[in-house]
């Protein structure tokens, strides 16, 4: 039998949303990279040490040697060589902006915030410090603050892509997407790597189903060829406008076969090929297939359940769908759709 699409679970929407971009200027927050906290850093410490015994009054090499702490994992260690910099040079803006850094990485973003404030309050013309309170302006919906240290900024420097990037994560979140694109695109204009902002303006034409969408992620993949998220994003749009041309699925199925071989333990990647030929297709068997595949990745995964039942269900295999249904319910005992499917299968 084939079911209404009110009872199936959607397309699960992992890796649609970027969460950060990184500002240009490198900064200890900038340099939390797992690996580069791999790389043998026990020796650069070793000389800073050295270093400071003969300069004991200079900021700069314990400023140094905080950022090599703070590569290694050791935030505590970074954050008391910070403070005897500071000790060092008080009045350095640069400085405080890193215990900013610093402190927004440990999340603890009160003491963030007064750092990037005392930035100003020293050089009232640090980029850096307005970016960075805009950013967190746009974390907390303070909007109006957001776009008037961006503003700021960009009357200082009109190449900061990364103000841009922001002012159309601004207009995104406002609902002003025609804004929001022509932002991005001006962040990608002044810097054409500029990997997030190709993300970003994608996804507006993933809502609008239109395919501009495929170009930015196509670009995105260009500057990174095994991001998941690209393949993911690309494939996702493929499978939303699969109906227009049925050929999309077959490139949807393609990108998903790569994200298994870039990530052998995403369980979406199957679970959306399992949805496509359960939704687009009919293919039962095929989806039951797929969406197996998705719960063995991730046993919790009680979407999967629920789907496989739907498959199952339209194959007139009910006991099979009821006992999905119930692990979907298991997992998630409020799961209204997969308790409706129940009481269907047992006439309810």
């Amino acid at each position: 039998m084939r079911l209404s699409l009110f009872y199936l679970s959607s397309l699960a929407l992992f890796g649609l949303f970027t969460l950060n971009a990184c500002n240009d200027t490198p900064s200890l927050n900038a340099g939390n990279d797992p690996n580069q906290r791999n790389e043998p850093l026990r020796d650069a410490i070793d000389s800073l040490n050295q270093v400071i015994v003969q300069r004991p009054n200079d900021a700069q090499p314990f400023l140094e040697r905080a950022r090599v702490h703070f590569l290694s994992g050791n935030n505590e260690d970074a954050l008391d060589d910070v403070n005897r910099a500071l000790r060092l040079d008080s009045a350095n803006a640069k400085i405080v902006f890193e215990r900013g850094e610093l402190h927004f990485s440990m999340m603890k973003f009160d003491l963030a915030k007064a750092d990037y404030e005392r930035c100003l309050t020293l050089d009232p013309q640090s980029i850096d410090c307005m970016l960075k309170l805009g950013e967190m302006d746009i974390h907390l919906r303070n909007y109006s603050s957001a776009i008037e240290r961006i503003n700021t900024a960009l009357r200082i420097d009109d190449q900061l892509a990364f103000a841009y990037y922001m002012k159309g994560r601004i207009y995104k979140e406002t609902g002003d997407t025609v804004l929001a694109a022509s932002s991005y695109q001006t962040a990608i204009e002044v810097s054409p790597d500029y990997y997030d902002a190709y993300i970003e303006a994608g996804l507006l034409y993933v809502a609008a189903k239109n395919d501009l969408a495929i170009d930015y992620f196509n670009t995105a993949l260009e500057l990174r060829p095994n991001s998941v998220e690209a393949l993911y994003n690309l494939a996702y749009y493929y499978t939303v406008t699969g109906t227009r041309d049925p050929s999309r699925f077959a490139k949807a199925f393609s990108l998903y076969d790569r994200i298994s071989e870039e990530d052998p333990n995403n369980a979406t990647a199957p679970y959306n090929k399992g949805y496509i030929h359960l939704e687009y297709l009919q293919n039962y068997d095929s989806a039951a297939l797929y969406f197996s595949q998705a719960t063995e990745l991730h046993p919790g995964y009680f979407q999967a359940y629920y789907n496989r039942g739907l498959a199952l269900e339209s194959m007139n295999r009910d006991e099979e769908a009821l006992a999905d249904y119930n692990r979907a319910l298991a997992l998630k005992p409020n799961f209204t759709e997969a308790a409706i499917a129940k009481g269907r299968v047992l006439g309810e």
